[in-house]
Order: structure tokens, then C-alpha cells, then sequence
């Protein structure tokens, strides 16, 4: 009888391991030969230090329809000590559409953040895609606690039906929760995703799209039951589905104790009628409730409109649009597990005519315009202010209002047209057009110009780059001589690729160009590891040079010679170097840095050919004017002149003479004609001592000898130097002429 048991026992142990093993067997195969995706979340970046989103992960949701793909936003594999990191889960709201990642709003408020934190290495990872919703969050959720978020930001609800997995949803909509939890698991195995494209290519085989199918719009593609109406089953349906995920979700964060801001939601109530009106047994239809909010609005009750106008849209039967029973499960869950909570929606009623949403802030139905998303970046900064995180203390010398970047953001006109072309592309499909329409605006529409042409050919056609467009406009605009628009074009790109440095250059060096080297300078401290990149320290040093910021000049000057360069390079940096120092008045270092260029270039001459005037220095005396040149660079102003008297008590020359006279003239002691005019006797072509000679005359408003000095400055510097016309502006202002040629 036991032996009969023990064969019993041996032969179902076979019988069951034996197709694990083929399926084990299959699995490993599968995985050597590289068949199917590696679909985690986060996988290592092209820079080994960084990790990425997974561009593949959408396929763990989508079978029937194309998947949609995240942001390529970058973190640091290790956490920094100095380190604050957010992520923020959302839909296609959060990730930006209609526009590109330069003007989501978590890049806005990353850079706020980093403006007010700027000793903090923050990251702010942006997990939102298109039509995904609460199924996707909690699915995230595990792989996003393994990398140490110190608060996850979310924004989420509006895609409960039609959105991947959802109660109504074309993609998985139909199955039990337990299926789709079931998929959500197996996914990740190549055998059950060679299971699953043998199934889809067979789908495909016996039901191939149609011509006017392959026109539909992702919103149209994504609707599997397109009527659910108020407070149906399917309705009801919806709100469970996301309770329960969201409620998973929080377990999940509180336990890990992991801070959560979450936000109730926005729609278009005042300028988007309902998609379609039911005839109810206990409400009126949508359309009618919705023309009664238009009349109450034109007699500017406002109240009665707005609470008539989201009455419209939770009566719409078609769900593009979250019902206000989702806010309200949203507030109630923050309640529960103790949540920060913001409200957007308020915000934006704030900031509406009459507290009514409509196309002052939206670009359609639910998605944020680029006012829009400067203001969902301006909440989500205020919650996070209000409750502390980050730091107790905010530098409020450091927050500037949400239009203040909007006003300095990089995106252009190709940017807001691109978004337009696609906005108009979804609204001629439905369910803005009805059912019956077919969506023939890629073959209809007709371009205006050389921006409506690019921004066009990238909504016709999926494999046109933006990148593409962004630089072929760039190259137009520079051939035209429009460089701010050029460098406009490349800032676009740098904002929405931050970690390619390349992009940030072309648009520094197209600034400095249009000499526009405060913007130049801008965009290069904003360009990935700057301190380490010689072409960023060169049009740094030449930006503060031409702004007459000599000592930050300098600093990057010295920054370049640093970092490994080649001869030629290592010369450039040396000629630099050796241009800031005479500009600055240091002749003492100049001479040193022009001996060592006329070892690798003999014939080199220095500024204007002029004898170097450290020949004017005796070697008994340059200790003296080197500690007197290193006191005053410090602001050591005193100290520095009593040396230089002893100097002079010594043996007097020019050139200490010329230093005396411009600490005087710092200190506003008349007695600095003195000594600035005794150095011009000797010292000729210095561009300093005639910007010093000058000051000095229109403070004793000797204005005929001020305008001598003026112009021997602008001949040796040229007329294009800022401190050129600097003087220019001080000579106009004090002596009340023109100065130069235009003064008879």
C-alpha cells in the first residue's frame, strides 16, 4: 500500500514539474537568445553614474494598441548625502502633453528648487505616461521605493476608464481584477511575453486595422465601452478600481515611510461642452445643465455657473474627464493615511476669470496649457514649502514667482505649435467629432511657414525627430542673422534633454555671438558639470571679460587651465589669460603668462604690440608689487598702498605709481592725479590707466581731458567693449555732450 502511495506521489511530482521545467527550460532559452523585453522600471543610463527610465516599460500595459513611453528622466545611482529625491506618478498630464519634457511641469519645479536649494543635489523624477492610471502607479510602486524617494509627489485619476487596465479600457478593460493583476506579474517573463505576441499577431492576423482605424486618435483607440453613465455600474466600477489601487499604493509609501503630496484634479468645465448627454431618470441631460451654467455665467453669477458646469461634466457620459467622485475619494484618502494634500483645482479657479476653468489654462478637455503647467509646478512647490520638506527654512531671497519663468523657460514658438498641431489632430477625431468622423487632418491640414511646416511634419509622422525640427530652425534663424532665436532653439532642446551638454553649448555660443553674455553665462552654469568642461570654462572667462568682470574672468580662465587640454587649446587658454590680466591692470602676471606664450609662439607681441610694462619694474622692487597685487585682488586696499609707498621710497617707477593711483581713486582721494598722472608719462597704450585717467577726470569734471583719456581707451580696447560704452554713458551723463564723433 506504501508503495503504491510513494509511485502515486512520484508520478504527479513528474507530472507537474515536468512542464515547469520545459516552461524553466524555455524561459532560460529565451533570456540567452535576447527574445522579448527587459521591462523594469528603472534601467543603468549611457553614463554609468545614472540611472533611467525604462523607455520599454509601457509594454507591460499595452497589447493592442502602441505602447506610450515616459520621460528619459536621470538620477544618481547612489543617493547623495546632500541629496533630495522626488518622484511624481501621474498620467499624460503630469508627463507633459501636448508638450515635450521641456515644459512638464516637474522640470519647472526642479529648477525652482534647485534656486532656492542650490547647496542640494535635487532630483525630481517624472514617472508619468499617457493613457496609464492607478493599475501602473501601485504596479511602480515597489521599484520605486527601492530607490530611497524621500517624497513622492501625484497627480493622478482622470484616465480610471479608458486608461490601461481600466474598467472601460480597450487594453484588458473586460478581465477580473485578478487576471489583470495575474498579467501585471507574469509580464515580466519572456515566455509569457512570446505567449502573449503570438496571441496579439494573430489578433492582428484575422482583424487587421482598417484604413479609417489607423487614422483614430490613441484617446479614440484606447476606448473599449465608450457610454458609462452617472452612477452606473461601470461608474461605480471606476471609483473601486481606484480606491483600491490607491489605497495598495499608500500601504505601500506609509509603510516605507515615504512623505506623499497628492492633488485633486483639473478639467476644462467652462469651455468644453459634455461629450455626450444622457437622458437620466433622475438628472437632467448633461448638455442642457451645461447651457444653463453658459446663461448664469453671462449674468456673471459665477457660483451657480461653476456648480452647473461641473454638474455638466459629471453627468457626461463619455469619461475623458474624471467626475468630481474621484476628488472627493482623493480628499478622503488623504484623510486616511495622513497625506499632504494640495488642491490644483483651486489654484487654477484662482487664477481663472470668475474661479471658471476653461482655455485660459487648458488646452483641451483635461490637459494643463503652458500657463497650466507653470501653475501645477507653482502648487506643488507651495506643498512642499508649506509642510517643510527639504528644509525648514526656505530662502525667500531665492523664490521668484511661477511668471518670472515662465518669462526666462526654454521653449519657443515651434514648441506652443507643435502643441496646437496636435490639439487640433485630437480634436478632429472623436469624441470631439462624432463617431462616424473620420480623422483625415494629417492629410488635410495645410502649413503656414517655415515653424507651422516643422511642427507639422512631427505630429504626421511618428519617426519625425523634434530634435530634428528644433535644430533645421535653429540653422534657418542663424542663416538669417536672428542668433537670439537660434540660440533660443538649442536652449529648447537643453531643457528637454538636461543631461546632453552639447545643446547647452550651441545655445551658449550662439548668445555670445548676438553678445548677449549675461543669457551666455546663464545657460552655461545650467549645462551639466560646467567646472569640468573646457568649452564652458572658455566661453565663460570670454562672457565675463566682455562684461568687464575681470576677476570672474579670471576664474575660469583658471578653472580651463586646469582640465586636460591639447597644445593648441593650452595656447588659446594662455592668450586668454594673458588678454584678462592686462584689461584687469595686472601687468606684474601678464608679463609672466606672455613669457611663457613666446616659448611656443615667439612673434607673439601682446596687446597692441606694446612693450610689456613690467620692464618698467626693477627686480628689487617686483616682491613688493607682488604682495601689494595680492593684497589688493583680496580688497586689501590699505595694506596694499602701504606697501606700495614703501615701494616707492625704495626706488620709484610707473607701474607702482599706476597701482597707487587706482587704489586712490577707489577710495575717492583726490590726491590719485598725482599718481595716475605721472605713470601716463611713461606708461602708454595701457588700457587701465586710461579707463582710471578717465574716471578720475569726470570726478573732477575736467570733462575736455576726461574725453581725451575716453578715446584713447575706446582705440586700444574698440568701441565694441563694455567698458567702452560705459564710459561713454558716464562722459554723456556728467558732461551733458555726445561723446566721440558725434560731439561737434
Amino acid at each position: 500500500m506504501k508503495i503504491e502511495i510513494k509511485k502515486k506521489i512520484f508520478f504527479y511530482s513528474v507530472l507537474i514539474s515536468t512542464p515547469l521545467f520545459l516552461v524553466g527550460i524555455l524561459e532560460f532559452s529565451l533570456r540567452l537568445f535576447s527574445y522579448g523585453d527587459n521591462l523594469s522600471l528603472f534601467i543603468p543610463a549611457s553614463n554609468p553614474d545614472y540611472l533611467t527610465i525604462n523607455q520599454n516599460v509601457g509594454k507591460r500595459y499595452f497589447t493592442k494598441v502602441e505602447e506610450t513611453t515616459p520621460l528619459n528622466d536621470f538620477f544618481l545611482k547612489e543617493k547623495p548625502v546632500n541629496g533630495y529625491r522626488l518622484f511624481i506618478l501621474g498620467e499624460s498630464s503630469v508627463q507633459g502633453f501636448p508638450y515635450d519634457a521641456n515644459l512638464a511641469f516637474s522640470r519647472i519645479l526642479q529648477r525652482r528648487l534647485k534656486d532656492v536649494f542650490p547647496n542640494h543635489k535635487i532630483e525630481v523624477v517624472n514617472l508619468g505616461m499617457t493613457a496609464i492610471n492607478s493599475y501602473t502607479l501601485l504596479d511602480f510602486t515597489d521599484e520605486l521605493l527601492k530607490q530611497k524617494p524621500d517624497a513622492v509627489l501625484i497627480y493622478t485619476g482622470h484616465n480610471e476608464y479608458y486608461g490601461a487596465l481600466g474598467v472601460a479600457s480597450m487594453e484588458n478593460g473586460e478581465i477580473a481584477v485578478w487576471l489583470k493583476k495575474l498579467h501585471l506579474y507574469f509580464i515580466h517573463f519572456r515566455t509569457y511575453q512570446l505567449l502573449r505576441n503570438v496571441i496579439g499577431g494573430f489578433f492582428k492576423l484575422i482583424h487587421p486595422p482598417n484604413q479609417n482605424e489607423a487614422k483614430e486618435t490613441l484617446m479614440q483607440q484606447m476606448v473599449g465601452k465608450n457610454i458609462i453613465p452617472y452612477n452606473s455600474e461601470m461608474y461605480n466600477e471606476g471609483l473601486s478600481q481606484f480606491r483600491d489601487n490607491m489605497s495598495r499604493l499608500f500601504t505601500k509609501l506609509k509603510k516605507a515611510k515615504v512623505a506623499v503630496i497628492i492633488s485633486d484634479l483639473v478639467s476644462n468645465i467652462k469651455d468644453l461642452p459634455p461629450f455626450y448627454s444622457l437622458k437620466y431618470e433622475n438628472n437632467p441631460p448633461a448638455d442642457s445643465i451645461y447651457s444653463m451654467a453658459k446663461r448664469f455665467e453671462a449674468d456673471s453669477l459665477f457660483g451657480i455657473a461653476k456648480e452647473n458646469y461641473v454638474r455638466a461634466k459629471d453627468l457626461d457620459a463619455i469619461r475623458f474627464r474624471a467626475p468630481e467622485s474621484i476628488n472627493k475619494i482623493i480628499s478622503d484618502l488623504a484623510d486616511s493615511f495622513n497625506l499632504y494634500h494640495i488642491s490644483l483645482k483651486s489654484l487654477f479657479e484662482k487664477n481663472s476669470p470668475g474661479g471658471l476653468i476653461g482655455n485660459n489654462l487648458m488646452a483641451e478637455h483635461l490637459h494643463a496649457n503652458i500657463d497650466g503647467h507653470f501653475l501645477m509646478a507653482e502648487g506643488f512647490f507651495n506643498g512642499l514649502r508649506e509642510y517643510k520638506m527639504i528644509g525648514n527654512e526656505w530662502d525667500s531671497l531665492n523664490i521668484k514667482p511661477w511668471s518670472y519663468y515662465k518669462a526666462n523657460w526654454g521653449y519657443t514658438e515651434l514648441d506652443s505649435m507643435i502643441a496646437e498641431i496636435r490639439i487640433k489632430h485630437l480634436k478632429a477625431g472623436w469624441p470631439f467629432k462624432p463617431d462616424t468622423t473620420v480623422n483625415n487632418f494629417k492629410f488635410t491640414y495645410k502649413p503656414n511657414g517655415i515653424v507651422d511646416s516643422l511642427a507639422f511634419m512631427t505630429v504626421k509622422y511618428s519617426d519625425a525627430s523634434i530634435e530634428n525640427a528644433h535644430k533645421n530652425l535653429a540653422k534657418f534663424y542663424e542663416s538669417k542673422g536672428e542668433l537670439k532665436k537660434a540660440s533660443d532653439e538649442y536652449l529648447s532642446l537643453a531643457y528637454m534633454y538636461p543631461m546632453t551638454a552639447s545643446y547647452f553649448y550651441s545655445a551658449a555660443n550662439l548668445s555670445f555671438k548676438a553678445k548677449n553674455y549675461g543669457n551666455c553665462i546663464n545657460i552655461l552654469k545650467e549645462s551639466p558639470n560646467p567646472d569640468t568642461s573646457a568649452f564652458a570654462q572658455f566661453i565663460l572667462s570670454n562672457s565675463y571679460y566682455m562684461q568687464g568682470k575681470y576677476d570672474e574672468a579670471l576664474s575660469s580662465v583658471n578653472k580651463l587651465q586646469k582640465l586636460p587640454q591639447n597644445e593648441s587649446n593650452n595656447l588659446l587658454s594662455e592668450k586668454l589669460k594673458y588678454k584678462i590680466l592686462i584689461a584687469s591692470g595686472n601687468n606684474y602676471e601678464a608679463e609672466k603668462i606672455l613669457a611663457s606664450i613666446k616659448k611656443s609662439e615667439p612673434g607673439f607681441s601682446g596687446s597692441g604690440g606694446n612693450k610689456p610694462l613690467i620692464i618698467l619694474i626693477p627686480e628689487k622692487i617686483k616682491p613688493y608689487i607682488e604682495k601689494a597685487e595680492r593684497l589688493r585682488r583680496n580688497g586689501q586696499l590699505s595694506e596694499a598702498l602701504a606697501i606700495l609707498t614703501e615701494a616707492n621710497s625704495i626706488q620709484e617707477t610707473a607701474y607702482s605709481n599706476l597701482l597707487i593711483g587706482k587704489i586712490l581713486l577707489r577710495q575717492n582721494n583726490p590726491n590719485s592725479s598725482i599718481y595716475l598722472e605721472k605713470a601716463s608719462k611713461e606708461i602708454k597704450d595701457d588700457p587701465s590707466l586710461s579707463y582710471n585717467l578717465c574716471l578720475l577726470y569726470l570726478m573732477k569734471k575736467d570733462f575736455p581731458n576726461a574725453k581725451v583719456a575716453m578715446n584713447d581707451f575706446i582705440r586700444i580696447k574698440g568701441n565694441d567693449d563694455p567698458q567702452s560704452e560705459q564710459l561713454q554713458i558716464l562722459y554723456e551723463k556728467q558732461s551733458g555732450r555726445k561723446p566721440l564723433s558725434s560731439e561737434k
